[in-house]
C-alpha cells in the first residue's frame, strides 16, 4: 500500500509528484521504467562494442551517439531508480534506490570526489534493496543477493574505494557469480534454461575460437578483466535465462531485470553498480510476481 501523507492535506511540489508517481502503480512504473532503463544500458553498450571495432570497421558518427549514450546511461536509470523507489511500499526499496539515484546523479554531474561519495553510498544502497531476498524463506534469492551487493562493494571499494586494485577480481568473481545464479531467483523454465545453456555455450565456443576478440568485448560491455572461459559463459548464459523466463512469463519486468544486470557487467563504475542495484530489485520484484502467482495458480503476465 503507498504511504500516504499523516496531515491528510493534499501534497504539493515534490510530495504531489511522488503521489502521482504512486498513484500510477508500483508494477507499471517498474515495467516502463525497468525498460527504459534497459534501453539505455544496452545502447551504451552497443556503442562501446562499436567504438571498440577493428581500427577502420568502426561505424561512421559514432563518436556523437556515444557522447548521448554515456549520460542517458545515467540519467535515465537514475531517473527509474528514483521512481521505483517512491512507487515501492518498502521503505527500504524507497531509502536504497532514492540514494543510489541521487548519488549516481551527483558523480556523473557533480564536483570532484562525488564519484568517492556515491560509491560508499551505492553497495549500502544493494544491500538495503537485497533485504527481501536476503530474509525470505525458502531463500531461493539469496544467493543472487548476496553476490550482487558484494560485487557492487568489492569493485567500486577497487576502484573508487578503501580497496586496492587486486581485490577487483574478486569484484569480478562476485558480479559473474551473481548472474549465474540468478535464474534460481526465478525459477525458469526448461525453455529459458536452455536458452541459457545456448547463450552459454556460444560465448565458450567465441572464447576458445578468438580468446583475445572475446577478452576485449567482455572487458568493453562488461568491465570484466580476465574473468575466465567458465565464469564468463556461466555469467552470460545466466543473465539471458532470466530474460527468456521474463519473456515466456510475458513480465517486462523480468526482461529489464535481466538486461541491466547483463549490461551493467562488473560494477566497478558508479552507472554500472547503479545498473545493478536497480537490476537486482527489479530481479526480486518479479521473481516475487511469480512465486505469488504459481501459488494462486495463475499465469503472470
Amino acid at each position: 500500500m503507498a504511504r500516504k501523507s499523516a496531515s491528510g492535506h493534499q501534497p504539493s511540489g515534490t510530495g504531489a509528484v511522488a503521489a502521482r508517481v504512486r498513484a500510477v502503480g508500483a508494477d507499471d512504473v517498474r515495467a516502463v521504467g525497468g525498460l527504459a532503463a534497459a534501453a539505455a544500458v544496452c545502447l551504451l553498450a552497443a556503442v562501446r562494442v562499436a567504438r571498440n571495432a577493428p581500427l577502420g570497421e568502426a561505424p561512421a558518427g559514432i563518436q556523437p551517439v556515444h557522447d548521448l549514450a554515456g549520460p542517458a546511461a545515467v540519467v535515465v536509470p537514475a531517473a527509474v531508480a528514483v521512481a521505483v523507489g517512491v512507487a515501492d511500499d518498502d521503505d527500504r526499496a524507497l531509502v536504497g534506490l532514492v540514494a543510489a539515484g541521487v548519488f549516481a546523479l551527483f558523480a556523473g554531474f557533480g564536483p570532484g570526489g562525488a564519484a568517492a561519495a556515491a560509491a560508499g553510498v551505492l553497495p549500502v544502497a544493494a544491500a538495503l534493496v537485497a533485504v527481501p531476498a536476503l530474509l525470505d524463506r525458502p531463500r531461493r534469492r539469496a544467493p543472487v543477493a548476496a553476490l550482487a551487493v558484494a560485487a557492487v562493494a568489492l569493485s567500486l571499494g577497487a576502484t573508487a574505494g578503501p580497496f586496492g586494485p587486486d581485490v577487483r577480481w574478486l569484484g569480478t568473481v562476485a558480479a559473474l557469480g551473481a548472474l549465474a545464479v540468478a535464474p534460481l531467483a526465478v525459477r525458469p523454465s526448461p525453455l529459458a534454461l536452455g536458452a541459457g545453456v545456448g547463450a552459454a555455450a556460444a560465448v565458450a565456443a567465441g572464447a576458445l575460437a578468438a580468446p583475445f576478440v572475446a577478452g576485449a568485448a567482455l572487458l568493453a560491455v562488461g568491465a570484466a578483466v580476465d574473468p575466465g572461459i567458465a565464469l564468463a559463459a556461466l555469467g552470460v548464459g545466466g543473465g539471458v535465462a532470466v530474460v527468456a523466463e521474463g519473456a515466456r512469463r510475458r513480465r517486462v519486468t523480468g526482461v529489464a531485470a535481466g538486461i541491466l544486470l547483463l549490461g551493467a557487467g562488473v560494477p566497478a563504475t558508479v552507472p554500472r553498480a547503479l545498473a545493478v542495484v536497480l537490476g537486482l530489485h527489479l530481479l526480486i520484484a518479479a521473481a516475487e510476481h511469480f512465486e505469488l502467482h504459481a501459488v494462486s495458480g495463475g499465469e503472470a503476465t
